[in-house]
């Protein structure tokens, strides 16, 4: 019997990796989907994702369920509001209409993506991915290392580096964008992935 999203949260609130990686496979398609659609800006997607998914790892108990446990609808009017919130900032009050069964995407997911996860261990895929940061230039390594692995947000990383919140935010997608490079080509790997290997970097931090 799979467990509800609300066992997983309770899991994840204790630090509980394989609980999070359930709940993010569970919904990551969906999720990507739904802010594509809407943004048609990939860029934008993935950092509103991105950032839900380390609210989620910072804070389980703020996701509500109903009564079946599920987290499905709270998540989706969640992430509606994040997307008005995009529009509001770029200053694109628009009305923006999708047609929900029109697939604007191209494939997103890759086939072999759990096979990923089975065949490699993850520690061999952290270690790839720091021998890519090590080879970065110098603000990128800082960048990467304040706002990924101590969690900082953009404004706290500038600050601590006396850089424009812009630069550290270019700096962070250079580095994000070197890693989906270095790891295609052993590892097929997604942005899905990508984006749960950094999650789980970010994991033991938050809960140690």
């Amino acid at each position: 019997m799979k467990p509800t999203d609300y066992t997983l949260l309770k899991k994840i609130k204790t630090g509980d990796r394989p609980a999070f990686v359930v709940l993010y496979e569970r919904y990551w398609d969906s999720f990507y989907t739904m802010i594509f659609t809407r943004t048609r800006d990939r860029e934008a997607t993935e950092e509103l994702l991105q950032n839900l998914w380390i609210r989620i790892l910072e804070n389980p108990e703020f996701v509500q369920t109903d009564e079946e446990e599920s987290a499905k609808g709270y998540l989706f009017r969640f992430i509606h509001y994040r997307i008005l919130d995009y529009y509001a900032s770029i200053k694109k009050i628009q009305e923006v209409y999708v047609d929900e069964t029109e697939d604007f995407l191209e494939e997103i997911t890759d086939a072999e993506y759990a096979e990923i996860l089975e065949d490699h261990d993850i520690n061999e895929l952290f270690a790839l991915i720091d021998e890519v940061i090590s080879r970065l230039t110098l603000t990128e390594q800082k960048v990467y290392d304040l706002r990924i692995r101590k969690n900082m947000s953009v404004v706290e990383t500038a600050e601590a580096l006396n850089l424009s919140n812009k630069t550290v935010s270019n700096n962070l997608s250079k580095a994000l964008n070197e890693i989906r490079e270095q790891l295609n080509p052993n590892y097929e790997s997604s942005k899905k992935l990508v984006s749960l290997l950094i999650l789980m970097e970010i994991m033991p931090n938050l809960y140690s």
